[in-house]
């Protein structure tokens, strides 16, 4: 079991963080972007494996003494400690005064990464290359006084270094690349590139400009962005300490333009513009530590880039009001992924951390006057909805309307639109005649329910003694708590409801939207979430579909074993168990794939949030498949969401070109669309099928890339297939 138990580590845990400690210098977690920075690094033979043996000594400790799995994992804990390695192999000769000193180096870094880590990160700061930097001065300033450590001469010979790693074959190629007639900028570009391993060459450059190309289109972009800002200004400002070498420019400006216009902050034209602004303010920050260090004979390697970036980074935190500049909420080491998520999260969840508060009502309603509206919605008051019924010629009453019988609204039930305690009732207020008005009780018959500390809705114009709650009652939402009147300020019976944040009569209205509803406008009928019914559209509740309902409320703790046949026939069987993380939020788990899959459910609606791990597993197919799930009767609506335009792998070639214009402009949308024809809302019924397909549109030419169903029978899922055009799926749950 022990040896089962190191073998699992070595696999899941030891490899990730070495292969991440790599990447994550460029703010990846990619596994060819650093195996290609592996690779450059022993071009200088003895600083490539001094930087890997480095990292290699700082996982094993950092895991050996408990630290962070997941920090350890992404590389966090350790790349600071492959720059000091790569840094000693580049400037001291082997030796085993050498070797002590890089294990002494090695656990150094880690141990400030550890704990100056902790102290920022109470701030929501990083702690960048600041461990590599105090690490370094610690080695470099008492190195004279170690007789047996001496300065490397191997710089001056690198081509033997080259040549007993590849011979004459990788001297030639790099000499090649080395001396090929490129524009100068292009040549200072690409040693800039190399210098942040602490090279000096095209060829490591071009392979880092490459590997970065394909790995991120955005990061490369922005590579370019920090390099022309530096060059351009210190030729503009005249001064050589500016730029000074190659090293200053890639790990400070480069590095810059990197974490700022993509890693910390949504990539946006104001993140690449800030990035422009922020060079020269890294190049004074340079030239002043340079000149403060240099008493002290300090090398101040990418102190003013880790400087620079830490105390803007802290500056965004302060603000009151984000604006343009939008930090990034959830890191997935990828410029492409934190623009895609947040936009796509944006759209669809930007208020579901609200509370819920549904449809008060039963049946079709129209909302005769909306936010901002025409009569009395105005000023503070102004974010309110009234609500009647109308019949197919848009009349609200039946005969000639006289009377408030005649009203389709008059004496229908009124619910409550969200668990919550009843505040305050108003109940003594007569019904007035159709077509008169009583401004002495402005507001008639109202209820006001606490469903929050800070939210209330109020109810008003309601029938008096139709109240079938008391004051201080507790209710749940889709209780009756009243019927439908014409009291107070109302010529005609209807409904008037809003929401504030006070339990006062008539206080001042709060912007706020209603959870999940069918809103119907003409000849269009759509399911809305979280969303503002507008005037003049018919809405009404979503009933729920208790089938469904159950079979998509997975509880924590839940397991899956689901058997699937693939596109080649063979059979393969992949397990699923429910959890929750420490912030309450639930996902679905796969050990054998080390799949991840976030998803969200409240009784009415069911989707995924997030997805991370193998795009070839079948917890990837099954999260395309139910993307977003209404629980409840959408007969005749098609539900549709949008993914993230970087989930769906099709059409590689726009999705590349989308990449390098889409902090600017996006013109690539990825649709979901459940599809409504395919459920059967009879209460009989214990089977539904829910069909869907997903959707690729360039430029407004959408064209279906897949299709899915899934089969819920007894409350349960029993099985789901998807099909594409490279990919086709029949997975049947056997547990």
């Amino acid at each position: 079991m022990a040896l089962k138990d190191s073998i699992h580590n070595i696999k899941t845990i030891i490899l990730p963080a070495i292969l991440n400690s790599y990447s994550v210098v460029f703010f990846f977690n990619n596994r060819f972007f650093a195996a290609v920075l592996m690779l450059v690094s022993f071009f200088n033979l003895f600083a490539g494996l001094s930087g890997l043996l480095s990292v290699l000594i700082a996982v094993m400790i950092g895991h050996y003494m408990g630290v962070d799995k997941f920090q350890l994992k992404k590389g966090l804990y350790s790349f600071n400690a492959l720059l000091t390695g790569i840094g000693m192999g580049t400037m001291f000769d082997p030796s085993w005064v050498f070797f002590s000193l890089l294990i002494l180096a090695s656990l150094l870094t880690l141990i400030l990464s550890v704990t100056l880590g902790s102290w920022l990160g109470k701030y929501g700061l990083p702690v960048l290359s600041i461990p590599f930097v105090l690490t370094f001065w610690f080695i470099d300033m008492p190195s004279s006084h170690f007789e047996n450590l001496g300065l490397t001469q191997r710089n001056i010979y690198w081509i033997n270094e080259l040549y007993s790693i590849g011979g004459n074959s990788l001297v030639n190629l790099f000499q090649t690349i080395d001396t090929f007639p490129v524009h100068q900028l292009v040549g200072v570009y690409l040693r800039s590139l190399s210098s942040i391993l602490f090279q000096d060459n095209m060829l490591t450059g071009l392979l880092i400009a490459l590997a970065m190309l394909i790995c991120s289109r955005i990061a490369f972009s922005l590579t370019l962005v920090g390099f022309f800002a530096a060059y351009f200004f210190a030729q503009f400002s005249g001064s050589e300490a500016a730029s000074i070498n190659y090293y200053n420019i890639g790990a400070n400006y480069i590095m810059v333009a990197i974490a700022i216009g993509g890693f910390f902050v949504i990539p946006s034209r104001y993140s690449y513009l800030w990035t422009i602004l922020l060079v020269p303010l890294t190049s004074l920050v340079l030239i002043f530590f340079n000149s403060f260090f240099e008493v002290f004979q300090l090398h101040i390697f990418s102190l003013p880039f880790s400087f620079v970036v830490i105390l803007f980074v802290y500056f965004l935190h302060l603000r009151t009001n984000p604006t343009h500049l939008i930090t990034t909420p959830v890191q997935n080491y990828s410029p492409e992924m934190n623009l895609y998520t947040f936009e796509n999260n944006k759209e669809r969840l930007g208020n579901s951390y609200l509370f819920p508060l549904y449809v008060p009502f039963w049946g079709e309603w129209t909302v005769t006057q909306g936010h901002d509206g025409m009569h009395t919605h105005k000023g503070e008051w102004g974010k309110a909805y009234d609500f009647m019924i109308s019949d197919d010629q848009g009349k609200t009453y039946a005969g000639d309307g006289q009377f408030c019988e005649d009203y389709y609204a008059y004496n229908k039930p009124i619910l409550s639109p969200a668990d919550g305690y009843v505040e305050e009732i108003i109940d003594y207020v007569d019904d007035n005649e159709i077509g008169k008005v009583n401004t002495t009780s402005n507001w008639g018959n109202t209820i006001i329910i606490r469903h929050l500390s800070g939210l209330y809705t109020q109810m008003s114009h309601l029938r008096k003694g139709s109240f079938r709650v008391e004051k201080g009652q507790y209710v749940r939402r889709g209780d009756l708590v009243a019927l439908c009147g014409n009291s107070g300020r109302s010529p005609e019976p209807h409904l008037h409801f809003q929401v504030q944040a006070t339990p006062v009569l008539g206080a001042k209205t709060l912007d706020y939207p209603l959870a999940y509803f069918r809103s119907v406008s003409q000849d269009t009928s759509e399911v809305k979430q979280f969303a503002r019914p507008v005037e003049g559209t018919k809405l009404s509740a979503i009933d729920v579909n208790y089938v469904l309902q159950a079979a998509f409320d997975i509880a924590p703790n839940t397991t899956f074993n689901f058997q699937y046949t693939d596109s080649k026939g063979n059979m393969a069987v992949e397990n699923w168990e429910a959890h929750t993380d420490a912030y309450n939020n639930k996902y679905l788990y796969c050990k054998s794939t080390e799949t991840t899959a976030y998803y969200y459910y409240d009784g009415s609606i069911f989707y995924f949030s997030s997805f991370y791990g193998d795009k070839k597993s079948l917890m990837y197919y099954f999260y395309l498949s139910s993307y977003k799930v209404f629980l409840g009767n959408t007969q005749g609506v098609d539900v549709k969401d949008t993914l993230p335009v970087n989930t769906f792998n099709r059409n590689k070639f726009s999705l590349i070109a989308h990449d390098f214009v889409a902090p600017f402009y996006r013109f690539v949308k990825v649709q979901f669309v459940l599809l409504a024809s395919s459920i059967d809302f009879t209460m009989e019924s214990d089977t539904v099928n829910l069909k869907s397909h997903i959707s690729v549109s360039i430029l407004g030419k959408s064209t279906v890339t897949s299709t899915s169903e899934i089969v819920v029978k007894k409350h349960k899922i029993v099985g789901f297939s998807y099909q594409s055009k490279d990919v086709k799926i029949i997975a049947t749950c056997v547990s």
